[in-house]
């Protein structure tokens, strides 16, 4: 009797696919690509903007191309793509070939080197570093300057060079560094597409296990899982960066990529980790600040709070306030109105696994929020792309805007459709998390995860609804 694959639609069955996937080439050759990318754009953006007035940077950090493809195009492109196919983005991210690169660096040097410790283990440096960069997005406007942007992907790749050299983890700034790692976790553990076993009973037959072997990891290409995760045992945000590698090395050909089974183990229904949990809680504040900000009069009322403390206290940028409010103080008013409901449903665990339940009902809708974010800024950022292309610079792009030569690109599309098309989203998000909350063994979970998921669709789907208005 055959059982039923738990990989519906595996991309790796199709041959021309799989013989790019699974070429010895792959993925390095696209990580190498985009190093070479990333280090244009930073050359690029270097020493530009910093000397400019904040109503010139509005503009140029759509002209120049440096600001443009990091903020408008390819941070709103991975939240897309980790929504629709999980981690993929980390397939070809050069911080990942960088750290590799350190990792060997390191060894062929003899340095002795450190393990990561309990709290790096547990993800709580990857929240500091989205949280550090959101402060700087708000307090330094880094997405607005050049040559801030160009400083953030130096220090990005110093990072993952340095966390390569002196950690004795593989992949140590994936796992413990990397500020897009909660991100890409939370949002990619959601979506059906998967890597995962393909028939259960082949990988528990197999007497090699050559996925885990330690004999394959040092391997170049066709080795053992090098983030040390089981690729026949998937779960939950276990940190699988999509390398294939196992696919690779596999003799039975059993591991898959693409739409899995609700039986897979990849997606086993599990309350998200606490660091997990963290990064929902801020980044339903950073979502809210963004989402609002899109309509004028609806910003203005969001910020209320930190406009007052500006006032309080003139001496101190606006922004820093800013960041302050939607950072912490409406993350806490969010939660702790969420934390209530939950108590009055009957979620009778402590708080922390109340929040750990509300986090994951919420998170699913966190996401959507973002992904309507993203879209909006791709359709308003995405005209620029040509005048990028001939003016990398953006400079003189920006003053013939300014002088009226040129003028600016209309949005490639509006609000109002984009809140018709999120809004049926949001609904049928609703019905599959109240049926996967139907399915999920901690009975005692279910107030906090209701909760969580009412409390944020009521909230945005309110937002999409003043979207739609226009």
């Amino acid at each position: 009797m055959t059982s039923t694959p738990l990989v519906r639609r595996n991309l790796l069955a199709w041959p021309p696919l799989r013989r790019a996937l699974m070429s010895a080439w792959f993925p390095l050759v696209l990580q190498v690509l985009a190093l070479i990318g990333m280090t244009a754009l930073a050359l690029n953006g270097w020493g530009l903007g910093a000397d400019l007035p904040a109503k010139d940077l509005m503009t140029l950090r759509k002209t120049n191309a440096t600001t443009l493809a990091v903020w408008g195009l390819w941070w709103p492109g991975m939240i897309v793509v980790a929504i629709l196919a999980g981690r993929l983005w980390c397939t070809v991210c050069p911080m990942e070939l960088v750290s590799r690169a350190g990792h060997a660096m390191g060894m062929r040097l003899g340095l002795a080197k450190l393990p990561l410790g309990r709290v790096l283990r547990a993800g709580w440096l990857i929240l500091a570093t989205y949280v550090a960069l959101q402060l700087l997005v708000a307090g330094l406007s880094v997405h607005r300057v050049p040559h801030y942007t160009s400083l953030m992907l130096a220090t990005m790749g110093g990072l993952a060079l340095g966390a390569g050299i002196f950690f004795r983890a593989e992949r140590a700034f994936c796992k413990s560094f990397c500020p897009a790692a909660a991100l890409l976790s939370v949002y990619g553990r959601f979506t059906r597409v998967q890597l995962d076993k393909v028939d259960a009973q082949t990988c528990a037959s197999c007497a090699t296990k050559d996925c885990v072997k330690a004999d394959n990891r040092d391997r170049f290409d066709a080795r053992s899982c090098p983030s040390l995760i089981r690729p026949f045992n998937r779960q939950p945000s276990d940190g699988c960066v999509l390398c294939f590698q196992c696919a690779k090395v596999c003799p039975q050909s059993n591991i898959g990529f693409g739409i899995t089974s609700s039986e897979a183990s990849s997606r086993r229904r599990q309350l998200l980790k606490p660091f997990e949990a963290g990064f929902v809680m801020i980044a339903a504040g950073f979502v809210s600040h963004e989402v609002i900000g899109e309509v004028k009069w609806l910003d203005a009322i969001f910020h209320k709070v930190p406009t007052v403390l500006n006032r309080s206290f003139p001496r101190i940028e606006f922004g820093w306030f800013e960041a302050l409010w939607f950072l912490v103080l409406f993350p806490v008013l969010f939660w702790a109105l969420i934390a209530v409901g939950a108590r009055l449903l009957g979620h009778r665990k402590h708080l922390g696994s109340l929040l750990l339940a509300a986090t994951t009902g919420a998170a699913p809708v966190v996401a959507l929020a973002h992904l309507a974010k993203a879209t909006a800024k791709f359709g308003s950022w995405g005209g620029f792309a040509p005048l990028a292309l001939h003016d990398p610079k953006g400079v003189t792009t920006l003053e013939a805007l300014g002088n009226h030569q040129i003028t600016d690109p209309i949005a490639l599309w509006g609000l109002p459709v984009l809140g018709w098309l999120l809004l049926p989203a949001m609904a049928l998000l609703g019905w599959r998390v109240i049926r996967w909350s139907r399915q999920h063994p901690e009975k005692a979970h279910l107030p906090g995860l209701r909760m969580g998921f009412i409390g944020a669709a009521a909230f945005y789907s309110a937002v999409l609804m003043i979207w739609v208005r226009g």
